[in-house]
């Protein structure tokens, strides 16, 4: 079976147990602290993808870790995963838990690509108007490309909206060039 549409299951299976506890939310937060230590530390990653620890251990290492970090609800749903011997695919399901919570809340994720960094209050202006624009709820992340010259790109769920000077200097050079 293939491992997105298995990841996607048991992502599926953890938001309905979560809206069962009233605790979606809760569990979004540890889902990405979690997916983010994960995914952060070779380490864990070996462990937990080794086929020559038993689930136990994979248990053990899970709970001593995220014992008093994460919702009794995600540390249920960690060990359950580690039970059903998916414990490779734990940071994969964890991810994709963020994705089924956003469509479910119709949260829109973007990404925002300056040529400089943006100051905390310009970040706020531009996700509130991104807000606005999308009548929607937004993730938005920031980041720096100094290739872009000036101008900004957005990605909003995967739509690319590219106002950058380094683009409009592309396109004049496609246009002379043909």
């Amino acid at each position: 079976m293939n491992s997105g549409l298995i990841a996607r299951r048991y992502a599926n299976v953890l938001f309905e147990f979560a809206q069962e506890h009233q605790a979606t939310e809760v569990v979004y937060s540890d889902a990405s602290n979690v997916y983010e230590a994960l995914v952060g530390s070779q380490e864990a990653t070996a462990f937990l993808t080794s086929p020559l620890r038993k689930p136990s251990e994979k248990k053990a290492l899970v709970d001593k870790v995220f014992a008093n970090v994460v919702s009794k609800e995600t540390r249920q749903f960690m060990d359950f995963v580690v039970d059903k011997g998916r414990a490779d695919m734990l940071a994969e399901i964890l991810r994709v838990y963020g994705v089924v919570f956003k469509e479910h809340n119709g949260i829109k994720t973007a990404i925002v690509t300056t040529a400089v960094p943006l100051e905390a209050q310009k970040q706020e202006s531009v996700t509130a108007i991104l807000k606005q624009k999308l009548a929607a709820p937004v993730e938005a992340t920031y980041k720096v490309d100094e290739s872009l010259i000036g101008g900004v790109v957005f990605e909003v769920d995967g739509s690319l909206m590219d106002c950058s000077v380094k683009r409009q200097l592309q396109d004049i050079e496609r246009s002379l060039t043909i």
